[in-house]
């Protein structure tokens, strides 16, 4: 079987660490947090405008934009105030006391042999179950049952070792440190290991203690070359640990991490996002739209390259038309503006959370388990303009569809 064009230029991660990354053009070494500050900020919409001196590190801040988290960004750091950064490790789970406290990292992997893996791993305070840990994943090969892998535990079933960036969930682990990572799934259902590089910086997504109350989100890993294997546990009629591992082969995905303090379907009814998984030189999209359930929007797309710092949009309107098989885009950051479009080619999978727990873990999880996923693969087709030059580019993406709480008809309009 061929690969697609997609995963052609892909190599296993233990060769990967000679790919280059997002390079940096600002002339002024940060310490390392700046250094983060200032991949956020893409370079050609904020051009430096000041500098200072604070303990002997050089510091740099940029011009005010029309947007509000560039605004919030550019203030606190003007007054030396904590910034929130995107984690270059996997870090402890923050423990909140909230009742509704919840923190996730999730990783969703596409295969060249056309295998899709997931993988979420969750700290919680449930109603009857403070820190509960639990870890879910789904792994479906193309015309075969999707596979559930899953368990749960409370506070002492699950561990976090800082010296190793591991978060242990039972069998379960999640590791690493930028650029690389690995999940590996165990239980007598299936085995999975993948082992994953990043190239892009991790960089925050939405703010805490924003506007909407969206949580807080970052993509630790915004779009990572993967290798996975697997091989099927008793529960499915495998030999478990006794047999034969079966290669993956290449994949792409990502991986990010939420923190939320209150009830996630509290804070977001429908999460709309798209992932490039092409390969490229070129521009790598992504996406997230957000709904409240009080109706209100936000999107946020950005570019990543190899050969520049990413371009973020905030002003980004979304018209879907053939029955939400078929998506515009229309986005603004200055002077810069994106057009294009997305396509729906065909369905991975569904996934209704409630369907795979037991009676107990559907107690225990609450409202946290209302939560419906269709995962589907999209193509792309964009144009991109800066002062008066134009750049098209395309290829295809993961997305996905999640609908949090009961399901209800939603209104076809534009999301910004």
């Amino acid at each position: 079987m061929e690969p697609r064009a997609e995963f052609a230029d892909l190599r296993e991660p233990s060769h990967m660490v000679s790919l280059g990354g997002v390079q940096s053009n600002y002339s002024v070494l940060h310490t390392r947090e700046e250094w983060r500050i200032a991949k956020y900020f893409p370079q050609n919409r904020y051009e430096p405008v000041w500098q200072r001196n604070t303990r002997d590190q050089t510091f740099m801040t940029f011009s005010l934009s029309r947007y509000m988290a560039p605004i919030i960004l550019y203030i606190l750091l003007a007054f030396n105030v904590s910034i929130p950064l995107a984690a270059e490790t996997i870090t402890a789970p923050k423990l909140y006391d909230d009742s509704d406290y919840n923190e996730f990292w999730e990783q969703q992997f596409l295969f060249e042999n056309g295998t899709i893996v997931t993988s979420q791993f969750l700290i919680a305070n449930f109603p009857f179950s403070k820190q509960h840990g639990l870890m879910i994943a789904t792994f479906k090969k193309p015309n075969k049952d999707m596979i559930i892998i899953k368990n749960g535990r409370t506070r002492d079933g699950w561990d976090y070792d800082p010296a190793k960036q591991r978060l242990s969930i039972f069998q379960h682990e999640l590791s690493g440190e930028h650029p690389h990572y690995k999940t590996s799934l165990n239980n007598t259902a299936a085995e999975v290991d993948v082992t994953y590089i990043s190239n892009q910086q991790p960089i925050p997504l939405i703010l805490p203690n924003n506007a909407l109350g969206l949580p807080e989100i970052s993509l630790y890993a915004p779009t990572a070359k993967a290798h996975g294997r697997w091989r099927a546990g008793p529960e499915i009629g495998g030999a478990g640990q006794g047999g034969a591992w079966e290669d993956l082969g290449k994949g792409l995905g990502f991986g990010l991490h939420v923190v939320q303090r209150k009830s996630l379907n509290n804070a977001i009814r429908y999460w709309q996002r798209f992932t490039s998984i092409t390969s490229t030189k070129g521009y790598t999209p992504i996406l997230h739209s957000f709904e409240t359930p009080n109706g209100e929007r936000q999107t946020v797309l950005i570019l990543f390259s190899a050969t520049s710092d990413p371009i973020r949009f905030d002003n980004v309107e979304i018209s879907e038309s053939n029955e939400g098989t078929k998506w515009q885009i229309h986005a603004k950051a200055g002077s810069t503006s994106l057009t294009g479009s997305l396509t729906s080619t065909y369905t991975i999978g569904e996934f209704l959370l409630t369907d795979h727990l037991n009676s107990i873990e559907a107690m225990v999880a609450g409202s946290l388990a209302d939560v419906a996923r269709k995962r589907f693969s999209t193509s792309y087709s964009m144009t991109l303009k800066i002062n008066g030059e134009k750049t098209h580019f395309e290829g295809t993406a993961l997305a996905e569809e999640i609908t949090l709480g009961k399901e209800k008809k939603r209104k076809r309009k534009p999301r910004r």
